[in-house]
């Protein structure tokens, strides 16, 4: 996928969330679509947004855990 292809995917995904926030599957592409791009300050957001509706959630957990950990070592004052 082309970055260019990226950004319309991105696009589409958050506006699908805008109007079904709680579409699990939805949010968790974007989450996932948002590590990818190294957002992930939003992508964590999503993944807590899946957790908040289904704390059972495997793959938010691990996106989660993800996220944390990357940021932690960027700033590991803020993420510890």
């Amino acid at each position: 996928m082309t970055a260019g292809e990226r950004i319309i995917r991105l696009r589409r995904l958050q506006d699908a969330v805008t109007v079904c926030p709680t579409d699990l599957t939805t949010r968790c592409e974007l989450a996932s679509l948002l590590e990818e791009l190294g957002r992930l300050e939003e992508a964590l957001f999503n993944w807590k947004a899946v957790l908040a509706c289904n704390p059972n959630h495997l793959n938010a957990w691990e996106g989660a855990a993800r996220c944390r950990e990357e940021l932690a070592r960027s700033c590991p004052r803020t993420y510890e």
